[in-house]
Formats: C-alpha cells, sequence, structure tokens
C-alpha cells in the first residue's frame, strides 16, 4: 500500500493502569485508563517527543499496539518497529526492517513477529529487538500474522497464505494457501479453520492443519475488516457496506447482512449484548447478534472518518478516529463523549 500521504488508522490498546492511542498522525500517546473512562485524561508521555536528534518522523501507524507485560510494541510506516517503556514511553529498542509496516504484530513469549511492505516476515527477540529469522512471502503484508500454538501463519497481497512452524519458519503445509487477488484483513482461527478476506471480494476459509480451502464466500467489494467469529458465526465487515454474517462450517449465510451507510473496515466488537459495528464516517450501530434489530434509537454519530479496530473496555468501546480522536461509546445507551481531542 505505497502512499505519498500515508493517515495511519491504529486503534487503541489497554492494560487496567494504561491506555495507550494515536493522538496525531505518527503519534502514539499513552493515558491513565481511569482517567479515560472518567473524561478526564491527560497524556502521561508522548512518542516521539519532538526532542529527538536526529528528529523522528514514523510517517503513520496502521497496525493496533501490542501490550506485552511492561512494554508496548508497535510498527511504524517509517519502517522500524518499536519497543517503548510502558510507563514512561523511552525506547527499549527499535528495529529497522527497511520498508513500510502497515500490518499489525503478533507475538508468543519467544518472539515478536512484524511483516513489512515488502512482503519479509520477521521474528525479533521480545527483549532485545534482535533478529531471530525472516520469511518471504513474496509481497506485501497489509494484514497482521496469527500465532496459534506452535503454528504462525500470515498471508500477503499475492494471494498467499502460509502456515510456519513459529519457532523455526519451517512450512507446515505442502503448498500455501493461494488466490487469485491478495488476501489482506487480519487472520482470525476458530475451530481449526483460518479465515481472511482478501481484495478478490471474498472471504475464505482455511484448514489450519492442511491448508486446504474449506469455503469461500463472494460479495461487492473488498473484505479488508477483521472478521469476529462468535458461537460459530462469522461477522466479516465489507467495503460494500455490509456486515456478513456467515455459518463458520459452511460459509453460507446465517442470517441477512446487516447494511450500514456507509464501507465498513472496522471490525465488529461485542459489548455487552450489543454487536457494535462503524462505518467509515464514524456512524456507530448497536445491533443484535442476529442483525435483526438495531437496538439503540439511531446510530452514534461521531462526525469523524473511522477505519480503525475498536477497543471494548470496562463495558463501554473506545474508538480512535482519523487525526487522533478517541471516543467512549455506551453500548447499552448508544451514547458517546470525546475523551481525547486531536
Amino acid at each position: 500500500m505505497q502512499t505519498n500521504n500515508p493517515e495511519g488508522w491504529a486503534g487503541p490498546a489497554a492494560t487496567d493502569a494504561i491506555l495507550v492511542a494515536i493522538t496525531d498522525k505518527g503519534e502514539l500517546s499513552a493515558f491513565e485508563t481511569a482517567a479515560v473512562q472518567s473524561d478526564s485524561a491527560k497524556p502521561l508521555w508522548k512518542f516521539p517527543t519532538g526532542d529527538e536528534d536526529p528528529e523522528l518522523d514514523l510517517e503513520a501507524i496502521y497496525g493496533t499496539p501490542l501490550i506485552i507485560g511492561d512494554t508496548v510494541y508497535f510498527g511504524a510506516y517509517s519502517g522500524e518497529v518499536w519497543a517503548l517503556a510502558l510507563d514512561d514511553g523511552s525506547v527499549k529498542w527499535s528495529f529497522d526492517t527497511h520498508a513500510p509496516i502497515i500490518a499489525g504484530l503478533a507475538a508468543r513469549e519467544t518472539a515478536l513477529y512484524a511483516a513489512n511492505d515488502a512482503g519479509t516476515l520477521f521474528a525479533l527477540d521480545p527483549a532485545s529487538g534482535d533478529e531471530l529469522r525472516r520469511f518471504s512471502t513474496g509481497d506485501s503484508v497489509w494484514g497482521a500474522p496469527l500465532v496459534a500454538g506452535d503454528l504462525l501463519y500470515v498471508a500477503a497481497v499475492n494471494g498467499r497464505l502460509y502456515a510456519l512452524n513459529a519457532e523455526t519458519f519451517d512450512l507446515q503445509w505442502d503448498d500455501p494457501y493461494q488466490t487469485g487477488h491478495g488476501l489482506i484483513s487480519d487472520l482470525v482461527i476458530e475451530n481449526d479453520t483460518v479465515v481472511v478476506g482478501g481484495l478478490d471480494r471474498a472471504l475464505h476459509a482455511v484448514d489450519a492443519q492442511t491448508g486446504e480451502e474449506l469455503w469461500t464466500f463472494k460479495s461487492d467489494n473488498w473484505f479488508w475488516g477483521r472478521p469476529l467469529v462468535l458461537d460459530g458465526t462469522v461477522y466479516a465487515p465489507n467495503l460494500d457496506s455490509r456486515v456478513y454474517a456467515l455459518d463458520l462450517d459452511s460459509g453460507d449465510e446465517a442470517m441477512p447482512a446487516f447494511e450500514a451507510e456507509e464501507p465498513v473496515r472496522s471490525a465488529p466488537v461485542l459489548a455487552g449484548d450489543a454487536l457494535v459495528i462503524i462505518d467509515r464516517t464514524g456512524n456507530v450501530y448497536g445491533v443484535s447478534k442476529d442483525l435483526s434489530e438495531q437496538l439503540w434509537d439511531a446510530p452514534a454519530v461521531l462526525e469523524k472518518t473511522v477505519l480503525s479496530d475498536p477497543l471494548v473496555l470496562d463495558g463501554k468501546v473506545l474508538v480512535s478516529s482519523d487525526g487522533g480522536g478517541l471516543f467512549s461509546v455506551d453500548p447499552e445507551a448508544g451514547t458517546f463523549v470525546q475523551v481525547v481531542a486531536p
């Protein structure tokens, strides 16, 4: 996804104590989680600080940061993977992949995984940032890799989905699963089924052990957002402004799709009884799990562009908008407050 003006759309991440979110283009900020929930958030720190010499320009941050222990990890469009101390934002290490990073990161206890727009997947030591190994997918990676047990799954814009040994990067399938067009969404796995969406306007389900296709569901536009799997149903957002509900086993439509006003790139989330769906222009919908009923009188209208994945935290849904705003949506009432201004 080469662009001369990258914007970024990373969602927020949090622990009980600290929340991190994008508050400006290419800038990560930390807040006390309790303060965000009470609408009195002031940044604990920002990165970059602006005082670095030479000056840092991360350009944009697309993948939601990972918080592991006392460290927050994220990849930047400028090509680096960064590890910051969660309490004060100080740099623990950085690693230059030499190409823009669009995909989110993945991790297991012994490795941090980052893939870049040149199609290289790196395994890094989480403590030091040292490179452990690398693998070439052959094309850009836009969706976050997925760790499941001892296996690591990664999909590329060349339409190939790979299963690797997470420790050695040895290929686990005889051949990668392959489509005619790019696979671009974050990967999800449920009941030994890997689900991924693509530029071919299709959602694909693949056997996690063999790489064999289980089913493919065609639509009118890209499946770019991360699907959500609940009780055997795959809720898949699409740029045709719909969220489809598909049977995980068969790929058949389990119920009629929900129709938003605008394209949906954000992942749907379940908050209480509400399936919360957010479209590109910031309309936030609270919908029943069978998609038949809107639970609020009207959508919450943020009047901001939203492409990021929301976070459910203490019963509220936190939404990052383009430009750095952070909103808290009440999934029972459908009301919202802006807790952080850009």
